[in-house]
């Protein structure tokens, strides 16, 4: 009798037995699945390459910046090898500012060689204001901004947007540009002290 009914309990788990190997395993799925989609986590070692290289990078676009304007090379020291990457993270971000810095000023340098305005605030710095002011009275542009005709402003020997004379132009230089002359009216300026005496007309 006990072991009919043993046959019987037998019989009945067999199908659900078989049921339960017979179905796939989503568990061994979603593992492989994770295994092929999740991205390796860069090595130490490749991330202390990446901004070595970005050193280099960004220090060659400063140069390139700086030598279309004729400006000194900055910062030509040799890299320096078996830094520790957290050296080379916080040069990389030093030069990344320098580049963005170079080649703001390429494009100012740029604009200044076709805007008076532009090349004044380029050359003569804090006293850009001041020099306006000159450039406008000494070339008659007083309309507000100056116009790019001023560089052709003339007046006997007296050229320029800021009129200098052909003693002063021969010392410290002139140009058909916004920018030559701008430099040169500062080389004058910086020579007269910085008080706008040579100049008939003053800033203040």
């Amino acid at each position: 009798m006990k072991l009919v009914i043993l046959a019987a309990i037998v019989a009945a788990l067999v199908p659900v037995l078989t049921a339960s190997t017979d179905r796939p395993s989503t568990e061994g799925r979603l593992v492989s699945a994770d295994r092929t989609t999740a991205k390796p986590k860069p090595r130490k070692s490749e991330r202390c390459l990446s901004s070595r290289v970005a050193v280099a990078y960004y220090r060659q676009k400063t140069w390139v910046s700086q030598l279309e304007r004729g400006a000194e090379l900055a910062d030509r020291t040799p890299i320096a090898r078996g830094k520790s990457c957290h050296w080379s993270r916080y040069a990389a971000s030093v030069h990344q500012a320098r580049a963005r810095t170079a080649h703001e000023r390429t494009e100012r340098w740029r604009q200044s060689l076709a805007d008076p305005d532009v090349a004044i605030e380029y050359v003569f710095g804090g006293y850009a204001d001041q020099a306006k002011r000159v450039a406008a009275c000494e070339s008659g542009d007083t309309d507000g901004d100056l116009s790019p005709s001023v560089v052709y402003a003339s007046n006997g020997q007296y050229q320029g947007m800021f009129q200098m004379g052909s003693s002063e132009r021969s010392i410290y230089g002139h140009g058909s540009t916004p920018l030559e002359q701008a430099r040169a009216a500062y080389a004058y300026f910086v020579a007269s002290g910085r008080d706008w005496s040579p100049w008939a007309c003053k800033p203040y």
